[in-house]
């Protein structure tokens, strides 16, 4: 797990050296254990290590071959790089160090632009073909590792974050009024688009050639891959879900194995959930030494789920650590604006920061269950979408127009307020809602912003909900979480999370071979009545009891409604008080005043819209005032 960062200059132009350092430097948090650049003529490449696999100088980066025709600049991990050397092996290539770097570069030279097709794992990578005179990037299937780049006129820059291309001089910070309506309407910026107008997102699955004596240099970006639900299973002819169990059983076994190949320690975190308890189940069985695990609570009664985590932990043996997050833990706000680069809502980057601080501590590798709720059908918008599918199909129009008008008779943020609108809606609109959206997040958006975002059905989570036609709803559903809120939400807060405090964290049930056998779950094998994932809760009842599994889903939920209504009201009235902050230029005060008064009062549950905004505040002090 590392820090990349390079650019590729127009052709006569020579990569200056100190830039390279400055661009890699701002990126030390994500390699703190070396450092490595190289410059050739008009072409750079940098990188931070944290040592993994082969902790040898010899496999620091970036990585040349023996014949000088390759570099490469490496983040993440090829878990099946063992299987693949021993492929390349019988091709007659060789090795000379033990690290995953050397594996790929052969596979470069072996299968060219397509040797992702062959690896199972995480990363983000940027090989420079001498010979070919190409730079080549790639994502990760599923995202996990970040890749961003800009090309502009002076050039081509790219870094595992953003902060690595701010660092180049001339890199544009005009902001993106678009991204800033995506932000507020879902929390984050989607797809390829970052709060800043010329800086894009490599997306997941995507890899990008660039041909570096080529005027102009115009990259190429093509998919490599997509998760694809299969319709026949939800079509009337699903398949034997008793196979599929025994199945899932090997993969998710055999995806935890990988992941636990490691030279440095290695350890779990624990929240006591079906997802994470099975991991932590695996690892137990395949480990000689009791696993180490990691886990976050709260003082607040009905949030604090580490007393489930501490009973996993004693069933399994495992050495259970566990650490109190408090309202004082707004203090990191500054911290997580740092690491985050830009805007960024989701409030559990609290305790995923904390968890990562505390398990940094005592191993660098930590494993996670994160892809179980999206893969395996695991939120509660999913029975919630089909429901309210049925009752928009049932509903005539006119009937939908008079619950849209009833709506606004409610309270704001009201409920039934919630409700009603959701009721109202139709196709992709109406999964927006289950998924969270509400038309209160941009009343709070200036007109200018919000005509830079556009009609919410024509967001890029709404293009990718009906372009698969053939999908049934809840199968589109699970589509577009795993391509938007997976990848733009969940993967970035825990990256940013646990590289800020320079902890890798690996994913086994995102593993390939694990999504293969997910797709052709029927999602009606998947859902019960008032249950999610049964299909993964069965498997997980064969290592854990069903008395540890069985309670309602909480999620890394953080209790902001209490802490907005109680410790932080302080905080978010400075915010929301200070006429001078540069947010104002893209939200409306007086509708923040109205909305935190109301959430005060008790008449609305706006602790979401307040939390954005506040993160918005300390955003824009650190980077426009």
């Amino acid at each position: 797990m590392c820090g990349i960062a390079g650019l590729v200059l127009n052709s006569g132009e020579r990569v200056e050296r100190a830039v390279l350092g400055q661009m890699i430097g701002s990126l030390a948090h994500r390699g703190p254990d070396a450092e490595g650049l190289l410059v050739e003529g008009n072409v750079g490449l940098g990188h931070r290590r944290l040592s993994i696999i082969d902790t040898s100088e010899e496999a620091n980066q970036p990585f040349e071959d023996t014949e000088g025709q390759i570099a490469m600049s490496f983040n993440g991990e090829v878990y099946n790089f063992k299987e693949l050397a021993e492929e390349l092996g019988a091709k007659g290539y060789r090795f000379r160090t033990r690290s995953d770097t050397e594996v790929v570069i052969a596979a470069w030279k072996e299968f060219g632009p397509r040797m992702v097709d062959r690896f199972r794992g995480m990363f983000a990578l940027a090989l420079f073909d001498r010979a070919k005179r190409q730079l080549f990037l790639a994502r990760d299937h599923f995202g996990k590792k970040p890749l961003y780049y800009c090309h502009d006129s002076s050039g081509f820059v790219f870094g595992s974050e953003i902060k690595a291309l701010l660092a180049r001089p001339g890199v544009s910070r005009d902001l993106d009024l678009g991204a800033i309506g995506q932000y507020m309407a879902f929390g984050c910026t989607v797809g390829e688009r970052t709060i800043y107008r010329q800086v894009r997102s490599l997306l997941p699955g995507h890899s990008l050639l660039l041909s570096t004596d080529q005027p102009g240099l115009d990259p190429v970006v093509e998919r490599f891959w997509d998760y694809q639900p299969d319709p026949v299973a939800a079509n009337g002819h699903p398949p034997d879900t008793a196979a599929l169990l025994e199945e899932l059983d090997a993969s998710l076994r055999e995806a935890v194995r990988l992941r636990m190949i490691s030279d440095v320690p290695l350890g779990v975190f624990l929240s006591g959930g079906i997802d994470s308890s099975l991991i932590v189940a695996y690892m137990a069985q395949l480990s000689t030494e009791p696993v180490k695990s990691y886990s976050i609570g709260f003082r607040e009664e009905g949030w604090d789920e580490s007393g489930y985590a501490r009973a996993v932990a004693d069933h399994l043996g495992t050495d259970h650590r566990n650490e109190m997050v408090t309202p004082d833990a707004l203090e990191v706000l500054p911290s997580l604006v740092e690491a985050y680069d830009q805007p960024f809502a989701d409030a559990s980057a609290i305790p995923t920061w904390y968890v990562s601080r505390l398990a940094r501590r005592h191993v660098k590798v930590a494993l996670s269950g994160d892809g179980g709720d999206e893969l395996f059908y695991g939120y509660q918008r999913y029975p919630s979408a089909a429901t309210l599918d049925r009752l928009g199909r049932a509903i005539t129009p006119l009937g939908r127009l008079a619950a849209r008008g009833l709506s606004h008779l409610m309270p704001r943020g009201s409920y039934l307020r919630r409700g009603l609108d959701r009721v109202s809606q139709r196709g992709v609109v109406q999964y927006l809602h289950a998924l969270g959206f509400s038309g209160v997040f941009l009343r709070l958006l200036r007109p200018e912003v919000l005509q830079a975002l556009g009609p919410v059905e024509e967001q890029e989570a709404a293009r990718d909900f009906v372009r698969a036609p053939d999908l049934s709803l809840l199968q589109r559903c699970q589509y577009t979480d795993i391509r938007r809120f997976l990848a733009d939400q969940i993967l970035v807060k825990v990256d940013r999370a646990s590289m800020a405090h320079s902890l890798e964290v690996r994913s086994p049930i995102l593993d390939q071979g694990v999504a293969a056998v997910a797709a052709r779950i029927s999602p009606a094998a998947q859902l019960g009545k008032g249950e999610q994932k049964l299909l993964l809760r069965q498997l997980a009842y064969r290592y854990v009891p069903r008395a540890l599994l069985d309670r309602p889903k909480q999620g890394f939920s953080v209790p902001l409604v209490r802490w907005f209504r109680n410790e932080l009201e302080p905080e978010i009235r400075r915010a929301i008080d200070d006429e001078k902050s540069p947010m104002w230029a893209f939200f409306d005060r007086k509708e923040a005043k109205s909305r935190l008064e109301g959430h005060l009062a008790g008449r609305a549950n706006a602790e979401h819209v307040l939390w954005r905004l506040l993160f918005f505040s300390a955003w824009t002090e650190r980077h426009l005032r």
